[in-house]
């Protein structure tokens, strides 16, 4: 399922449907990273090998990047933060980099912002 996502490119030019793929992949992640971050399937190993939780870590955080808004980036990744804190016992899936490239770019936006209001 989270390699269709991957493969699920918005449509260039209609607009109406461009936006509502966009809203699909918000709720599937919005559905979906708080049952991820609290996964476990109750033994010692973890339910994913190592390159199968890399590569699922890879399609959420290209799915995250892929959403048009930098607030729409905020809240899921709010939201996965949130689960992700409140279960230390999971060790997946880890947006760290996902996190940290959003703030970055939130940091950028926010001064581009207050220079163009400085002009």
């Amino acid at each position: 399922m989270f390699k269709q996502w991957k493969e699920l490119k918005t449509t260039k030019g209609d607009k109406n449907k461009k936006e509502q793929q966009n809203q699909i992949k918000i709720q599937l992640l919005h559905s979906w990273l708080p049952l991820l971050c609290r996964a476990g399937n109750g033994i010692d190993t973890p339910v994913l090998n190592s390159t199968e939780r890399t590569e699922l870590e890879g399609v959420l955080e290209e799915t995250i990047e892929m959403l048009e808004e930098v607030e729409q980036q905020e809240k899921v990744l709010s939201l996965w933060l949130d689960h992700f804190t409140h279960c230390p016992s999971s060790d997946w899936p880890n947006l760290y980099n996902a996190y940290v490239r959003w703030c970055d770019a939130s940091r950028k936006l926010l001064v581009s912002l207050s220079n163009d209001v400085d002009v």
